[in-house]
């Protein structure tokens, strides 16, 4: 499946990178960013300087998560998404799903609506996604 690069800002899992806080805040919100950078020097880093992500399928180095398992597979796998995957949801996508995060809940339901919907249909009959804390 190839997609259309203006759709690119949904995740392999099916997050949506355009509705991600951190996403943002790396691209013209200042004052999100400097909310969330005060935020990541209280409760993760104190020496952290910049809040920084171009979205999940920016190189490794610019993306958030620059080790993400769901990016490795698809690559191998020759898919773009999880949900052209056959084993759709796997262990690794339930557990993403399962780990305490609000907004990771809602991948695997958010896949299968993709696959049955298409993905151009599921991103228009978002009013306004929210999945980012």
């Amino acid at each position: 499946m190839k997609t259309n690069p203006e759709l690119w800002n949904i995740s392999y899992c099916g997050l949506n990178c355009n509705a991600c806080d951190i996403y943002l805040a790396s691209h013209g919100n200042d004052k999100l960013h400097q909310e969330l950078l005060t935020w990541f020097k209280k409760n993760i880093d104190p020496k952290i300087e910049k809040i920084s992500c171009e979205g999940c399928r920016a190189s490794e180095s610019k993306s958030w998560t620059p080790d993400c398992y769901f990016r490795e597979c698809a690559d191998k796998k020759s898919f773009e998404y999880c949900f052209e995957c056959p084993d759709m949801p796997c262990s690794k996508l339930k557990e993403f799903a399962n780990d305490g995060m609000s907004h990771h809940a809602r991948t695997v339901e958010n896949m299968k609506k993709m696959k049955e919907m298409g993905l151009e249909k599921w991103i228009a009959s978002q009013d306004e996604v929210k999945f980012c804390p």
